[in-house]
């Protein structure tokens, strides 16, 4: 989880500092990104231990 929301994080300070937008739009945008994704690939995991464990 941590790896994935620093990864995209990093890639928007890369592209802001590429593009010098006025706000860190790059940054703030990717790192939310980062934290939904790692968010769901969380959940879909406990789902998938929920139903093995069920069987």
């Amino acid at each position: 989880m941590a790896g994935i929301i620093a990864f995209f994080t990093w890639l928007g300070t890369y592209l802001d500092g590429k593009y010098k937008p006025s706000t860190p739009w790059w940054t703030i945008g990717l790192s939310l990104f980062g934290v939904i994704a790692s968010l769901v690939l969380i959940i879909r995991e406990v789902m998938n231990f929920s139903k093995e464990n069920d069987q």
